[in-house]
């Protein structure tokens, strides 16, 4: 059933039964870009350049505008050479202080993580990280047409071109827009690319009815394991019957990011994943105070993190990487700060929207939208 860049320590099955693990050495002694080369589709299969399916196992950058600090290249090679990481997502901000407003920044940050990626010989996800593309189509097709014809020719590179759409229709707005971004990048390159889907990238069956045409395309699916179970897993169930699927997020908590973790869904989900080859990349590398980041408050943006240092979801993170069992016995936490440094984040009574934390440890920013509850 092809091969795997690294192998995660529960064997492949969708019961809630704790299943048989297997532990293997962390790959570091060959590239695995080098062992892969060039990503392409053939049928519902994301394979390597000989044909044989490759399932990828990596971690997700947070947001890029609010935790700046890891998108280095010592957070790569660490995570490449401690985690055992065959794949990292750059989810570089659109809104919200991202590229739209900050577009040097942004770029200075994707280059360099995109560069850090090449080095180490891993793969690397160039994410549009917007819930709104269609609305910004002249900044992608700028930043896409640039990112494809300086890295186009690298087998590394991975290029996903709409994080989330939120409840667009597909084929009047989403397929549109990702069409026209595809024109776009294969001027350039016919590397991988990874099409976002309706409703936080969650409706990959309805994209599988009315796919896009090319080659090399691959459907989005998010998912957070205390959110989003059996019914999700049909959805995608439905659409690998025709497409490729890549799961370029996801959460071990609830779907903001925080609330109750839950590894026992998560194991099921990987599991699938496992039996459908179907590649995936875990959020976040960040030290914000929720529960699905990897870090404590104040981990070094340069790797080299003690086990202390980790969440109880990096615990989980990093041994499933690594093709081991998550320690029984977590150390005692020893975060770098208590308290955030000054000036990063927001007191409970300021506006948060642009620092989006809070200097109360344990406090959370909310933002009212649409969605919000009255």
């Amino acid at each position: 059933t092809g091969t795997e860049a690294t192998t995660s320590s529960t064997s492949g099955s969708t019961s809630t039964t704790s299943a048989p693990t297997t532990t293997v050495s962390v790959e570091t002694s060959t590239s695995v870009v080098k062992k892969y080369g060039f990503l392409k589709v053939v049928g519902n299969q994301v394979t390597d350049e000989s044909g044989a399916p490759v399932r990828l196992r990596g971690m997700s950058l947070f947001w890029s505008q609010w935790k700046p600090q890891f998108w280095t290249k010592g957070t790569t090679e660490w995570l490449q050479k401690d985690w055992g990481v065959t794949l990292i997502r750059a989810a570089m901000a659109v809104e919200e202080g991202g590229y739209l407003t900050n577009e040097e920044a942004e770029l200075k940050k994707v280059k360099t993580v995109v560069d850090a990626a090449i080095d180490v010989g891993i793969y690397v996800i160039i994410d549009w990280h917007d819930h709104h593309a269609e609305k910004h189509e002249k900044e992608a097709t700028k930043f896409f047409r640039e990112m494809a014809k300086e890295y186009g020719e690298f087998p590394n590179v991975i290029f996903e071109i709409y994080n989330e759409p939120l409840k667009q229709d597909w084929s009047q707005t989403i397929k549109p827009y990702h069409e026209r971004i595809l024109k776009v990048i294969r001027k350039y390159s016919s590397n991988l690319i990874v099409l976002g889907t309706r409703t936080w990238s969650q409706d990959v069956d309805e994209a599988a009815q009315d796919p896009v045409q090319g080659e090399n395309l691959a459907y989005t699916i998010h998912f957070y394991a205390n959110t989003h179970m059996q019914e999700l897993r049909d959805k995608v169930t439905k659409a690998v019957q025709s497409v490729a699927v890549f799961a370029t997020e996801w959460g071990t908590c609830d779907a903001d990011g925080d609330g109750t973790l839950n590894f026992q869904e998560a194991k099921i989900w990987l599991n699938f994943f496992k039996e459908l080859n179907i590649s995936d990349a875990n959020w976040a590398v960040s030290d914000k105070q929720e529960a699905c980041s990897a870090l404590l408050p104040g981990a070094s943006g340069e790797g080299g993190w003690k086990d202390c240092e980790l969440t109880e979801s990096g615990h989980f993170l990093r041994a499933m990487l690594r093709g081991e069992e998550m320690p029984t016995n977590l150390p005692t936490p020893c975060p770098a700060w208590t308290t955030p440094p000054p000036g990063q984040c927001s007191d409970s009574t300021d506006d948060c929207s642009e620092t989006m934390c809070c200097n109360e440890l344990g406090a959370k920013c909310f933002q009212k939208n649409e969605h919000w509850a009255s």
